[in-house]
């Protein structure tokens, strides 16, 4: 039986906007998710007065530019390295130590916060999608009972991503040792075996995404545990392949589109008054 995608987006697009608190967690979830805008500087810049200067451009020197740059640098130079040498070696152990908290700490909001936001996103979709009434207080809860099961899966899937890496990299190394004894022939074995490795990585990439989509979701609606939800989002990834490369496709294309309009509609709002002024 053909799925009609259409329909699909059809209905997803009217129970989105009818409900647009849906748009809270959907937006924590492209914040917090690798999506972000930071065009500032180049909108600002490409609006510059750009137009010719009547005045005579100043003579210079290249050497003397050049000779004014290397003392600039030198003196910034030893500078740094006087400051390096001045911090002992606790401060630079309690800087690294800072500096990973730092990661971890930021890494485990993010988590948090993308981790609600899925789960109310999922749950809230699905009231909205039974017309039923939807409002942030009322998809909230979703997102917090489910926060520490959708991190647990979040951490099955850095560590089954982690070992594909390292799988990959084995490969890879024992490759490069066997290249080195067959000489010519052995490059001709590497560049092959790369190849294949790489293409082997985005389609495991790939599955891994498709997982996610079913396990999260087995997850939140179910309350499937997330290991027995990773390998049902397997099973279910190998069965329905085709479909689900198909729909995130056009899902891609969607939040490209979205994106661009998204971008146009802030140089309208932001930079034609800036130019205008």
């Amino acid at each position: 039986m053909s799925i009609d995608y259409s329909k699909i987006i059809k209905r997803s697009w009217f129970v989105t906007w009818k409900n647009k608190w849906l748009w809270v967690p959907a937006l924590v979830l492209a914040a917090y998710s690798g999506g972000g805008y930071s065009g500032g500087n180049s909108i600002s810049n490409s609006f510059k007065d750009t137009s010719p200067s009547t005045s005579p451009a100043p003579s210079f020197d290249p050497n003397e530019v050049k000779d004014k740059a290397e003392g600039v640098l030198g003196i910034a130079t030893d500078y740094f390295s006087n400051w390096v040498s001045n911090v002992s070696a606790g401060s630079w152990v309690l800087l690294v130590l800072a500096i990973i908290g730092l990661v971890i700490l930021s890494t485990c909001v993010v988590w948090v916060l993308t981790s609600w936001a899925k789960g109310a996103l999922i749950l809230g979709f699905e009231d909205a999608n039974s017309d039923k009434e939807v409002t942030l207080a009322s998809i909230s809860p979703y997102g917090w009972a489910n926060i520490k099961k959708l991190i647990v899966f979040s951490l099955i899937s850095v560590g089954m991503s982690f070992l594909l890496v390292l799988c990959l990299l084995i490969v890879v190394g024992i490759g490069s040792l066997v290249s080195i004894a067959l000489g010519k022939a052995g490059a001709i074995i590497v560049i092959l075996l790369g190849i294949l490795a790489f293409l082997f990585f985005i389609f495991t990439i790939i599955i891994f995404t498709m997982i996610s989509i079913y396990a999260e979701r087995l997850i939140v609606i179910k309350g499937v545990a997330p290991w027995e939800a990773w390998k049902m989002g397997l099973s279910l990834s190998k069965g329905n392949f085709f479909p689900t490369l198909l729909m995130g496709i056009i899902n891609s294309f969607i939040g490209f589109f979205s994106g661009c309009l998204g971008t146009i509609i802030l140089l309208i709002v932001f930079a034609i008054p800036r130019f205008l002024l």
